[in-house]
């Protein structure tokens, strides 16, 4: 007979797990905690290989006097994130991804110091920010030894936008009766995720966004070749005159005219060889059915 999910769990995640079918309120039938079970195995894949893509490795412990930045994942599947440590302190991040919502409770402090080494299986303990006490680690994620602090934060705030948006994009999975009520990457959802990383009011993350995307569409319009950070880079690009044609409709055979244009500027986008290479490692049981190449 073969071993559910759930069966071949940690007895501590199962316990947790168990917990979060009572909480939920979600009315999954018999078959609830083994899709639990399933969507924490589907979360710990995408967690180690977020961590694998960033250079980053799996320790067992994590000393008080490290200095490396780390992200540690606890049974409960939350996300604590430590920066690199600068003088005698770091930042410190923890966030809970709750089966239904579109933004993760986050807490952050900007002073935090360890009191003791991390180590897998154990609550881990700080001094001098709003998180004191996390519950038990199930894995430990750091950065490469020797890499500089500014590579070490690009890496843990790369990877804990990814993760945490991953892990919510799953739970949609938990709406077992059938709805999906969660609308994670509106513009609405967008804003309130950046203003509560970076202790903004809504309307301060706005308003930020909106003249950086504004910017960028000035620079393109004015003609200049504008980089949308690690995205690609946006530019117009010269259309030649097209003639008018006639095309067949696929889906009904019939003829259809495609009226002439004259040459014009177009908007162009090229997407950077590090989104291209992310892209071609994507799942693509991902993507659904609408998502599909257009007619």
């Amino acid at each position: 007979m073969t071993k559910s999910h759930y069966d071949e769990l940690p007895s501590e995640i199962r316990r947790q797990l168990d917990s979060m079918i009572h909480d939920s309120g979600l009315q999954g039938g018999p078959d609830a905690r083994e899709r639990f079970a399933a969507l924490w195995a589907e979360k710990f894949r995408l967690f180690s290989s977020q961590i694998e893509s960033l250079g980053m490795t799996m320790e067992e412990s994590f000393a008080e006097g490290d200095v490396r930045a780390a992200i540690l994942l606890t049974y409960s599947g939350s996300l604590v994130t430590l920066g690199p440590r600068r003088g005698k302190d770091r930042w410190i991040e923890y966030a809970s991804i709750k089966t239904r919502t579109d933004v993760p409770d986050l807490v952050r402090g900007d002073r935090a110091t360890q009191a003791g080494p991390i180590v897998r299986g154990e609550t881990a303990s700080f001094s001098g920010c709003p998180v004191k006490k996390t519950s038990a680690i199930y894995r430990i994620a750091v950065c490469p030894a020797g890499a500089s602090a500014d590579d070490q934060e690009r890496r843990v705030r790369e990877a804990t936008i990814f993760i945490t948006n991953g892990f919510i994009r799953l739970n949609r999975s938990l709406s077992l009766d059938g709805r999906e009520d969660v609308d994670q990457f509106t513009t609405k959802a967008i804003i309130a995720y950046v203003a509560r990383k970076n202790g903004l009011t809504q309307a301060t993350a706005r308003a930020v966004v909106d003249d950086y995307l504004s910017m960028i569409e000035t620079g393109m319009l004015l003609g200049e070749r504008v980089p949308v950070g690690k995205l690609g880079n946006a530019s117009l690009r010269f259309q030649a005159a097209r003639k008018a044609r006639i095309v067949k409709n696929l889906k009904t055979g019939d003829d259809l005219l495609v009226p002439a244009k004259p040459a014009s500027l177009a908007p162009k986008f090229s997407f950077s060889q590090s989104v291209k290479d992310k892209s071609s490692s994507v799942d693509p049981t991902l993507l659904s059915s609408d998502d599909d190449e257009d007619d």
